[in-house]
């Protein structure tokens, strides 16, 4: 009888403890598979960089955020209709050309994409000249046609971001290049090529989280005080526009004045002491969209100089800056599944049996 009280004992402080235990509030790891957030690299129109190209394209960085378990990258080759964009999670628009406008079945697709919560990540390019290396690239020669961008900003009523154009109402549509004298990477020989530090960007945003340094070579955004823009140029940074295929509107004027701009506010984005933005990422309804000036700083091509092999994907904190920018564009849309509800139903198990066992206990 003893042996059997003994037991019993054990028995009611063993599931007394379980008790106890299964009440107790403890993190554990979610072992659900997450659904993937689904990225669509759009190359339907005519886009400046190829998605499967490694050395002048987009391949290595696709293939970065490819490889992560959260996403997987799709390249399109079709329309932008609601059909399919249906389960598109990040939609990447990246330098498309003003020959290939976006049909009004694509910006209705791209609407319904945007009210359903899903996210658009619009990115355009600098205007080169000949002096810059990649001019002898006859594809490269119309890079920075990013009112292309704007027209679609207009279509889908997005209001608030634009990039700077030169729309003076003389000659072609020319896009800009920020350009700076002071912060180069290399000389004043290719002042936009740019070095960029945290002093240029909100380092309390979630896209410049573990952000150094970055790379890049950019058009800039307007207008000047653009309130959703997080990142910029420098005090002594500018915006060139290209006067022609051969020559920059204004590039003996590195040094105008607030007055000269009122003169022709229309023809610069930024002037010295503006710190011109070239990023911008705001929520929109319930989306979210990223403008930003620079394709070419997430792509494999060299820097534009004769003595580097430095390539724009591997410099500074390029391409944590690309995965940084995916992640904050699909910061609600993967929930880890909660452990609270399998323990609470643990506990309400062991607290079942229990009580069984206290009344069979008490009724022997």
């Amino acid at each position: 009888m003893n042996q059997l009280r003994n037991a019993t004992r054990v028995i009611a402080i063993v599931v007394t403890m379980m008790v106890l235990f299964s009440s107790l509030q403890t993190g554990v790891r979610a072992q659900a598979v997450l659904d993937p957030v689904v990225v669509l690299y759009d190359a339907n129109h005519r886009q400046q960089f190829d998605a499967f190209d490694l050395e002048e394209g987009m391949n290595l960085m696709l293939d970065a955020v490819n490889t992560s378990t959260r996403y997987i990258v799709r390249v399109n080759t079709e329309d932008l209709t609601d059909t399919i964009l249906n389960d598109v999670d990040i939609l990447i628009i990246a330098g498309p050309d003003p020959g290939y406008s976006f049909s009004s079945e694509e910006v209705d697709g791209i609407s319904e994409m945007l009210a359903n919560g899903s996210s658009l990540f619009l990115s355009g390019d600098p205007t080169i000249d000949q002096t810059v290396e990649y001019w002898s690239e006859v594809t490269m020669q119309g890079m920075g046609d990013n009112y292309a961008i704007n027209d679609l900003l207009d279509s889908i009523n997005v209001t608030g971001v634009r990039f700077s154009v030169n729309d003076t109402g003389v000659g072609p549509l020319w896009g800009d290049t920020m350009f700076d004298y002071e912060n180069v990477v290399f000389n004043e020989t290719y002042p936009y090529v740019q070095r960029l530090d945290a002093t240029t960007w909100e380092t309390s945003h979630p896209i410049f989280r573990n952000i150094n340094e970055l790379y890049t070579m950019t058009a800039t955004l307007k207008p000047l005080e653009l309130s959703s823009g997080i990142a910029t140029g420098y005090e002594s940074s500018f915006a060139q526009f290209r006067a022609g295929p051969i020559s920059w509107a204004n590039y003996s004027f590195p040094n105008m004045t607030l007055s000269d701009f009122e003169q022709d506010p229309l023809s610069y984005s930024a002037i010295n002491g503006t710190f011109p933005s070239w990023m911008s990422a705001f929520e929109y309804d319930e989306s979210r969209i990223v403008v930003m000036g620079s394709t070419l700083m997430f792509t494999g091509l060299k820097l534009p100089h004769p003595d580097t092999d430095l390539r724009w994907f591997y410099s500074g904190d390029n391409a944590r800056l690309f995965m940084n920018i995916m992640n904050w564009l699909s910061q609600d849309f993967v929930e880890t599944p909660s452990a609270i509800v399998p323990m609470l139903v643990i506990s309400s198990a062991v607290m079942v049996i229990g009580v069984a066992f206290y009344i069979i206990k008490k009724i022997r």
